[in-house]
Order: structure tokens, then sequence, then C-alpha cells
């Protein structure tokens, strides 16, 4: 009966292996490489200024959380410009929530994530004068006034 047992553990635990190595596979299957620095950086149409302008527009600050005045504190969106600036692969990065106010916190992270991903095409960044995949860490300033 152990031996069983035994046999069938062994067999449960290859197939799991296998079919953990056929994802791995898949999902490394896309080897695009992306910087994290460009010799030029990518650009938002228009520029900075209609970077923030935009994104005043696009991002709702929770009636919530200005109602309780809370402080966000740092907020970044992270994201990759591609080589025809396009945006992908959007993630909020944020201080720990607390349960209080988790739920304000997790509307505000998608208004941010919903804006970015609508964006317009960006300059893509280049090496060598080629268009290039790029790491984009966008900070995101709170001002409740």
């Amino acid at each position: 009966m152990k031996t069983i047992a035994y046999a069938v553990l062994c067999l449960t635990v290859t197939a799991c292996t296998l079919v953990l190595s056929n994802t791995d596979s898949r999902a490394q299957s896309r080897s695009e490489l992306v910087y994290t620095t460009a010799e030029r950086e990518p650009e938002f149409p228009g520029g900075k200024a209609a970077l923030s302008q935009y994104l005043a527009q696009n991002i709702r600050y929770p009636n919530s959380l200005a109602r309780k005045n809370y402080s966000t504190g740092p907020v970044a969106a992270k994201f990759i410009i591609d080589k025809d600036g396009s945006i992908r692969d959007v993630r909020i990065t944020t201080k720990p929530l607390d349960k209080e106010n988790r739920k304000g916190m997790q509307e505000f992270m998608t208004t941010i994530v919903a804006a970015i991903e609508k964006m317009p095409r960006w300059r893509p960044g280049e090496v060598g004068g080629q268009p290039v995949a790029v790491f984009y860490t966008l900070p995101v300033e709170v001002n409740v006034q």
C-alpha cells in the first residue's frame, strides 16, 4: 500500500513539474530587451506640461480619501513604453494600505492604471538611433485643494 501511495505521489510531482516547466517556457518566450535608461528617453506627446495636464484631467482622487484628508504617501506608476510608443505592464507602487482606507486607495490606483493605459502613444526611447522598449517610472503627486 505504501509503495502504491509513493508511486502516485512521484507521478503527481513529476506531472506538476512538467506543467510548470512548460508554463515557464511559454512565459519567457517573449525575449525582448527592455532598457532602464535610453540615450533618448521616451516623451509624452507635448512634453512634461502636457503629461501633467493629461494626468490632472484623467485621474480622480476618491472623495472618501479627500474627506478624511488622507495622505497617500509616495505613489508611482511603473510601466513599459514599447518601441512603437504604446504602454504595457502598468503597475502601481504605494505605501502599505491600512484597512480603513484600502477601498479608497484601490479605487485611486484603478483610476491611475486606467488613465495610463488609455494614454496616447509616446515618442519611444532610442538607443543607437533605434526605438527601444523602456521601463518608465511616473511619480503621481496628489494636491487636494
